[in-house]
């Protein structure tokens, strides 16, 4: 089922109980054994249906019982969703050969956009009704990983709402993606909920930015004269050198230095199969270093 479509509607077979959204005076017919999933009206039910004011109250009309809520229609439903059909994991799609792919280097799952909850709803709502309610750890799990599958896209909000909310693997997942510091706006950056939080991305990024510029200027394209052109080694080495220098200046933390470096195989001789391979070689070794080094704030020294 789509998770995309499947929050403004709700229906329940074999409904035993009523729940009303007091706002809209709109009446839902629900099932006993799924409202148990939260802790609220499992413990409504085990200790009675005992009226009270606003809550809970008998109809006249029929032996049925109902509980009226304070929340409007559409936070009901989502809330009755999670409780009768809570919310599989996003589907991750086969790739050829790989279930990842590389966006700057850094792996990324992904996913088929019709399995994952919008990052708007889950935000604004759903993890509201999980803790207001107090259903399962494994429904959070789960909005976990529909949370997890919007960091390539949203890094920022997803790595600020993680920190908010003591999501530590999260966060770090997300921190990865984050974009410079400085591309944000003032606006964007401010949903970072603490200073220690702000300055754990800055200390990643410069870490980050020095480590890829010092990899850069290290990998040579003929190292130890390996596998070097006798026709064509000076202008080579000297195409790769200025490709690398010119690079080094405005290496960000996102940047893909081995795609970068991969231009310079666009003005080596076309026809020199030893030159082309050598760049090929180098730049695959570059991929490889880049997704070595510090990527995540836990990787942090002294985190």
């Amino acid at each position: 089922m789509s998770s995309r479509g499947s929050w403004t509607t709700f229906e329940c077979e074999n409904s035993d109980f009523i729940v009303r959204s007091v706002p809209d005076d709109v009446s839902f017919e629900v099932k006993r054994t799924s409202m148990r999933n939260s802790e609220v009206f499992r413990d409504m039910f085990l200790f009675g249906d005992t009226t009270t004011t606003n809550r809970t109250t008998t109809t006249n009309q029929c032996d049925e019982q109902f509980v009226d809520l304070h929340e409007s229609s559409t936070a009901l439903i989502a809330l009755l969703r999670l409780l009768h059909h809570p919310p599989a994991p996003p589907v991750a799609l086969k790739l050829m050969g790989n279930a990842q792919v590389f966006d700057h280097r850094l792996p990324k799952r992904v996913y088929d956009p019709s399995t994952v909850i919008p990052l708007p709803l889950l935000l604004s709502l759903l993890y509201g009704l999980v803790d207001k309610y107090a259903i399962s750890d494994s429904v959070t799990e789960t909005l976990n990983e529909h949370l997890l599958a919007h960091a390539p896209q949203f890094p920022l909000p997803v790595y600020a709402f993680a920190i908010t909310n003591g999501f530590d693997h999260v966060a770090y997942e997300a921190s990865q993606y984050m974009l410079p510091l400085a591309s944000y706006t003032a606006e964007e950056v401010a949903v970072i909920p603490t200073v220690p939080a702000y300055h754990k991305i800055v200390r990643l990024q410069t870490l980050r930015v020095k480590a890829l510029r010092d990899l850069v200027l290290r990998e040579d394209i003929f190292p130890h004269g390996y596998g070097a052109c006798i026709s064509h080694q000076r202008e080579t080495i000297a195409s790769w050198e200025a490709k690398r220098t010119s690079l080094a200046v405005v290496i960000e933390t996102t940047t893909d230095i081995s795609g970068e470096m991969e231009e310079v195989m666009e003005i080596l001789p076309q026809d020199c199969k030893t030159c082309q391979k050598a760049c090929t070689a180098a730049c695959q070794m570059l991929a490889y270093k880049s997704r070595r080094i510090i990527g995540r704030i836990d990787q942090l020294p002294g985190i």
